[in-house]
């Protein structure tokens, strides 16, 4: 797997909500959005959340006295949409002004912690939702930044601003998430040398090719003997990944095994329940 480097990208992405958050009136915050029950404040809360514990339980060594026993990914799934749940309500009794300083704050001081960590050491946590156990550092700073950019991508569509569709923003998420790829497809079987292609079209976009052979392998050498090419917009790549509610956003056009690409719309690429 090659090295993500995301961890410059940070301080632009954090820069870009924190003017995005000051030029919204008091409605804003309370517009719907595509992400469960979720209204803009809540994403908002989800954010500090995120910062705070990280910061807390990382790099000042906290260990929470909440005792959870979790025995599976979907025990660990639940958790962890409880505490955000918990934390939406918690802060619900804050103003938006207040709200938008603590983020500011954190989420400048998470990315001084992420930068001084190690890239090729064990992160504290692995990033389950591409079958890993033990991660590297720079896959989970990645993942953290897949995490930011789309949450604050849920924000524009609600309140109708500008996309983050540069490719330095983009292309990155996308890059994260197909990373996923060999661990979504594993029950999937397919004779040896089947060559199966993800293609997201777009400014931003590119090809990502998954190959059986011994196990399954992801690779971005351009490979000319494709059997299956699947072909997302860069519109709809984010939101099928993150389990957009709106399901007419999951159009893939298929050229090859139509199964494969029915397969690729279930990926989810969230530590938290759709």
């Amino acid at each position: 797997m090659n090295i993500i480097d995301t961890i410059e990208l940070f301080p632009v992405i954090n820069d870009k909500l924190i003017i995005l958050l000051k030029s919204l009136n008091s409605n804003d915050f309370s517009k719907s959005t595509h992400f469960s029950n979720w209204n803009v404040k809540d994403i908002c809360a989800h954010l500090l959340d995120t910062s705070l514990r990280r910061l807390s339980s990382e790099r000042d060594g906290y260990t929470s006295p909440e005792k959870v026993d979790i025995k599976s990914y979907e025990e660990l799934i639940s958790h962890i949409t409880n505490i955000a749940d918990r934390w939406a309500i918690a802060l619900s009794g804050l103003s938006p002004q207040i709200i938008i300083e603590l983020i500011e704050k954190y989420q400048n001081e998470l990315y001084q912690y992420l930068k001084i960590l190690d890239p090729d050491e064990e992160s504290h946590f692995p990033v389950s939702w591409a079958g890993e156990e033990k991660s590297h550092n720079w896959f989970d700073i990645a993942r953290e930044y897949t995490e930011r950019w789309h949450h604050q991508m849920q924000i524009r569509e609600a309140v109708s601003k500008e996309p983050l569709y540069e490719r330095e923003l983009y292309y990155p998420v996308l890059d994260t998430f197909m990373q996923a790829l060999p661990y979504h497809f594993r029950n999937i079987e397919k004779e040896k040398g089947y060559i199966l292609c993800v293609t997201i079209t777009g400014t931003a976009g590119g090809k990502w090719y998954l190959e059986w052979n011994e196990g399954l392998n992801l690779v971005k050498t351009p490979i000319e003997s494709v059997q299956t090419e699947l072909i997302i917009e860069q519109d709809n790549a984010w939101k099928i990944f993150t389990r957009w509610s709106d399901k007419s956003v999951y159009k893939i056009k298929v050229h090859g095994d139509e199964s494969l690409g029915e397969h690729l719309k279930a990926m989810n690429c969230l530590m938290i329940k759709d």
